[in-house]
């Protein structure tokens, strides 16, 4: 296959009056995609292969140049960030997440929005830190969520990595207050990020639209009825599993705030395979455990997991997690089928 990404956007036969030129909104993406899909050459599974590759080029830069003319762009300089690869997860979330891949530069430091989905009452987002200087050993960015005017003032967990020395990626999972449905307007505003020790001062300010409807008619729900208690008499109550092409959660209820034990599900599913489930969040008497997904997502073949309880306590002092978890309850099932 030698033909490039210009070359195979060029084959293309589609009525680009149809959408809007300044950008693409999700509703104009979707039927560029339907559109695109129609006009590759059904007989070459090869040309498909590498014209999907040219239509995610496409989308993920998200906009059209008024005058496309012979060819697409002479340089596409945007680095595309998957949401997906970022989790490990193997599933596709193309319907699911808002693609906003804006960026705000000042004081030196360049913060780019790049995907966000609404999973329920979490709102992921994934964005992108750049920095004039290097980042150095210590960095972190913070950020506030309003949804639909309101801010929202619960807890958010996540994780960042480095890609070079001036930039970083980073994934939040913001726990809203409540479960939204429908059109959100959504604000998020990054503010005084941290390069190398040094907070910038500042605010970076994303405005855009979202919408969870989706997702929430693909999640599956099974109810849990399991309790069990930690060492120092905290109960433990299992209420719900949960899944998704986001990935599979259990959520938890406590009798008390108590944040003192960290804990995990350990266990497997009816095929043999090893499974895990993490403390991901812990927020007041409510928290979750996400699938670990490092040796794998969930075999979509499985009806059963076996799961037990462990716990550790949290270090008062050294602040260095210990990984010496005890069992604190029995097996229990959670049935895929019913």
């Amino acid at each position: 296959m030698k033909k490039n990404i210009y070359d195979l956007l060029n084959d293309v036969e589609i009525d680009l009056t149809e959408y809007d030129q300044e950008g693409f909104t999700d509703i104009e993406k979707k039927k560029f995609k339907n559109s695109y899909k129609k006009s590759i050459k059904k007989n070459n599974i090869i040309y498909k292969k590498y014209a999907s590759i040219a239509l995610i080029a496409l989308l993920t830069i998200g906009l059209l140049g008024a005058n496309l003319g012979g060819s697409v762009w002479a340089n596409i300089n945007m680095i595309a960030f998957d949401l997906a690869n970022y989790l490990g997860i193997e599933k596709d979330l193309y319907d699911y997440k808002t693609v906003v891949n804006k960026s705000i530069a000042k004081t030196g430091v360049t913060i780019q929005l790049n995907e966000v989905i609404l999973d329920h009452n979490q709102l992921v987002v994934s964005s992108t830190l750049t920095s004039s200087t290097k980042l150095g050993e210590y960095y972190s960015l913070d950020s506030s969520i309003y949804v639909n005017g309101k801010k929202i003032n619960s807890g958010a967990s996540g994780s960042s990595k480095p890609t070079d020395e001036y930039t970083a990626e980073e994934v939040m999972f913001h726990d809203l207050e409540d479960n939204f449905s429908g059109d959100l307007d959504i604000k998020i505003v990054f503010s005084d990020p941290v390069i190398n020790g040094s907070t910038k001062s500042g605010r970076w300010v994303f405005e855009f639209k979202t919408n969870g409807d989706e997702l929430v008619a693909d999640t599956k729900e099974f109810l849990i009825d399991y309790t069990f208690a930690l060492p120092n008499g905290q109960s433990i109550s299992l209420e719900k599993y949960t899944s998704n092409n986001l990935g599979q959660k259990i959520y938890f209820s406590k009798d008390s705030k108590d944040t003192s034990y960290n804990m995990v599900l350990r266990g497997h599913d009816d095929l043999g395979n090893k499974v895990e489930f993490f403390m991901s969040r812990t927020n007041g008497c409510n928290g979750i455990f996400n699938l670990e997904t490092i040796d794998g997502n969930l075999n979509e073949n499985a009806n059963k997991l076996s799961l037990t309880p462990y716990t550790v306590k949290m270090p008062e002092q050294s602040g260095k997690m210990s990984h010496d978890f005890k069992k604190v309850g029995e097996e229990f099932t959670i049935d895929l089928l019913k």
